[in-house]
């Protein structure tokens, strides 16, 4: 059977209507996503699935539910309406909730996203088993290959369409594909170690993403590089945080922004709207309308038209997230839900050049767990990475952690990368910090 999304999307908000609810929202949505895994020289296995299903967000006598389902056929979708409108009489009433403004709903972008791959839809079964194969080729090909304890490449793609509509006046749909690959390569070391890289790639276009031969090189290299690592003694560093590694750092910076930390007074920016909280060299942009964007939509989780935005302006807050029910709660004019593209303004140098310019200190190539609290901004996180001194890479580093508080760590960036990392819609380029305090050994 096939279901015009559109038409359940709009049929559900009838039903809705009709079974008492004073508004409703639906989201139907259908997708294929299929991977393909690689472990040293065979199959591993091949993962396939479907999806389909609706969401409705219901606005009933002053309540509010949302509720999802996979059971997308008429009969059952009418059941399912009247049973989750019955059911959101029962919730406490909250005059916050409520549909966006119509308003919001206008002045969506007439650019082309580029969000949909027309050729992705037809790769086959033996292309991206040969794709697999040939990611662990590369990587087996290299210098230090026989070191290699095991490879693991794998490669997927997804592709979907979605559809919005809410009884005050909003309608609109979308298509998406999106396409990874990537690598994996451990290693022997010393005290039966097994140091492990990786390299990696997604876009939307198939045609944008490395080729084998560089991810398997890089996963390799990498590996091998982080062979008879040790820590460095406790004290304070200069640090670079090489650009695919700063969107760990970042999603702890960005966390405390969302209206419901900012409501809930779990943020440690809660009262630093339009205050400097990090260096000049700190400008980041929200941009919803990057052409190929991995996160690139002309509305938003509510279907306000999207916009893009300043998040930080050299150094200095200009957003917080929030959604027309945060927004309501803290009498501020809505913005969105969630972040999309992050765009950071450049420097002049890449990583190589800021090392060179570092002289002393350490680079951060990955961060491994720790914490981050979001209401007070202190952090402490375990990092993987190497000594550098006299611009050079002198040993690798692991075992140790830095530690400090967003307040003020934001403000001693010192430099930023030419380098942005193209294979995220966080696209980081590396970082550079003063006067990290780092714990690792005695000296």
């Amino acid at each position: 059977m096939t279901t015009n999304l559109m038409e359940l999307a709009k049929k559900s908000a009838e039903i809705a209507k009709e079974a008492g609810a004073s508004d409703a929202r639906s989201f139907v949505s259908r997708g294929r996503q299929v991977m393909v895994e690689w472990r040293d020289g065979k199959l591993d296995r091949i993962r396939e699935s479907t999806s389909q299903g609706l969401s409705i967000t219901l606005y009933v006598d002053g309540k509010y539910s949302s509720n999802s389902t996979s059971d997308i056929r008429p009969d059952a979708v009418e059941a399912y309406v009247k049973e989750a409108v019955a059911t959101t009489r029962y919730l406490a009433a909250d005059e916050h909730r409520k549909l966006p403004d119509p308003a919001r709903y206008e002045g969506r972008t007439s650019i082309d996203l580029e969000r949909t791959d027309p050729d992705l839809g037809s790769v086959s079964p033996e292309a991206r088993l040969s794709m697999a194969k040939q990611l662990e080729d590369a990587a087996r090909a290299g210098e230090g290959a026989d070191r290699i304890v095991s490879v693991t490449s794998s490669v997927g793609d997804y592709e979907g369409r979605t559809v919005g509509y809410a009884t005050n006046g909003f309608e609109a749909e979308e298509d998406g594909t999106y396409t990874s690959r990537s690598v994996s390569v451990s290693i022997s070391d010393e005290d039966d170690r097994k140091p492990r890289a990786y390299g990696y790639g997604s876009a939307r276009y198939a045609a944008d993403l490395p080729g084998p031969e560089q991810l398997g090189a890089e996963a390799l290299t990498r590996a091998l590089a982080q062979t008879g690592s040790k820590q460095v003694p406790t004290g304070v560093y200069e640090m670079i945080v090489e650009n695919r590694t700063v969107g760990t750092l970042s999603s702890h910076l960005m966390r405390p922004l969302h209206g419901g930390s900012i409501q809930q007074k779990r943020s440690c920016f809660e009262d630093k709207l339009d205050q400097q909280v990090g260096s000049e060299l700190l400008t980041i942009m929200d941009d919803p309308h990057r052409v190929r964007g991995l996160s690139s939509t002309s509305w938003d989780g509510e279907g306000m038209a999207t916009k893009p935005r300043a998040l930080f302006d050299k150094g200095v807050l200009k957003l917080f997230y929030l959604d027309t029910y945060y927004a309501s709660k803290l009498g501020m004019e809505p913005t969105t839900g969630g972040s999309s593209n992050l765009l950071w303004t450049p420097g002049d140098k890449d990583l190589e050049g800021m090392i060179a310019d570092m002289g002393e200190g350490l680079l951060i190539t990955s961060f491994l767990g720790g914490n981050s609290n979001s209401t007070t901004g202190d952090f402490s996180l375990g990092i993987k990475g190497f000594y550098i001194k006299d611009g050079q890479r002198v040993h690798p580093v692991s075992e140790v952690n830095i530690a400090g508080n967003h307040l003020e760590f934001w403000k001693q960036l010192s430099a930023v990368g030419s380098d942005p990392w193209i294979y995220s819609s966080n696209r980081t380029p590396s970082l550079r910090f003063s006067g990290v305090q780092c714990s690792g050994s005695e000296a």
